[in-house]
């Protein structure tokens, strides 16, 4: 009954904080809106929870990133796992867990301005056509568990687990800011959110149906290492005409203004079995509210000179017109070689 009384409270609180809200006097509007987010938040299944069951059952999919040891599970707050020599990493409070093993530099290129431009311009469907083709890959496929290694922000993987038949999926990237912005964003029951190296990757071996590589950096050893005996590698890598006229317009005449992917290739190859080459080629009309995201979520532009006088050149040519980008992959489906 106690707690009834303190729920009936709690929700008369939430909407004397609402009624203040919509009239909007003053100093209570702004308040009001992080109580109130705070209170939804509390009334929700919170994300650390989330992040706890699907640990739990999922402790066979994960190894100790130091030593390669399985993990044990400790089951009191602050919730962590610990391998049996002791090393031991919580899951956070946000949703995720950090796995990193602290020994490969990150590089400040991706960082939190072009995460939160790329959820801009992801979430505005610049990579709608690839997903839908990933999509149909991975429904044909039917896995029981996906790697995303090198998620980022994990715009592509939220779109490909809600899609698909939510396998269990593990979204591992390098960057911290990046896994900070996709649990953030979303959390849910199979979906587990690391902070890993990919180099050293903190999956068990022979666990993965599918490695998806999305326009990310590969270590063929660790994904041969963690596919299963008959797992499918998606190495997806943009083409010659990706983003081309971004590039035409920041590089000019300069030969860096055209991109080659048969070095790419050619190192995939030497490392797995390509079974299939799949093209996606389309267009796609960005809104003028959304050109300093398409400027900003790219490392095409992180390091040029004068990056700010050619954004806002870019900016303001096409705040009326919008600006049309060509969007172009392939999809190499690969297995191990054998």
């Amino acid at each position: 009954m106690g707690e009834i009384v303190c729920l009936k409270l709690y929700l008369e609180y939430f909407l004397f904080l609402v009624y203040n809200l919509y009239r909007g006097q003053g100093f209570y509007s702004r308040p009001c809106i992080f109580i109130i987010l705070e209170m939804i938040l509390d009334l929700s299944d919170k994300k650390i929870d989330i992040a706890k069951r699907t640990v739990e059952n999922h402790m066979d999919f994960l190894q100790c990133p130091l030593c390669s040891a399985s993990f044990g599970f400790e089951d009191s707050f602050p919730y962590s796992l610990k391998c049996k020599n002791n090393h031991t990493y919580d899951i956070s409070r946000k949703g995720y867990i950090n796995l990193f093993n602290g020994y490969t530099k990150i590089t400040k290129t991706y960082d939190k301005i072009l995460f939160s431009a790329r959820k801009i311009i992801s979430a505005a469907g610049l990579y709608d056509g690839l997903c839908q083709k990933l999509y149909d890959i991975i429904k044909n496929l039917n896995p029981v568990s996906i790697l995303d290694a090198g998620c980022g922000c994990g715009n592509l993987t939220v779109d490909i687990f809600q899609n698909t038949a939510k396998p269990s999926t593990f979204a591992v990237d390098l960057s911290k800011d990046g896994i900070d912005f996709a649990a953030s964003d979303f959390c849910s029951d199979n979906l587990l959110w690391i902070v890993g190296n990919l180099n050293n990757l903190p999956l068990s071996d022979n666990s993965a149906d599918i490695i998806l590589n999305i326009m990310s950096p590969a270590n063929y050893a660790e994904f041969i290492r963690v596919l299963k005996p008959d797992g499918i590698l998606l190495k997806v890598l943009p083409d010659s005409d990706y983003l081309k006229e971004l590039r035409h317009f920041i590089y000019k005449e300069n030969d860096k203004n055209e991109y080659s992917n048969k070095d790419v290739l050619s190192n995939l190859a030497e490392n797995m079995t390509i079974t299939d080459m799949i093209d996606v080629k389309y267009k796609h009309k960005v809104k003028a509210g959304h050109i300093s995201s398409l400027f900003d979520m790219t490392p095409l532009t992180s390091s040029i000179n004068e990056r700010e006088k050619i954004k806002n050149e870019l900016t303001e040519s096409t705040e009326k017109t919008g600006f049309e980008v060509s969007l172009a992959f392939k999809i190499a489906v690969c297995k191990k070689t054998k």
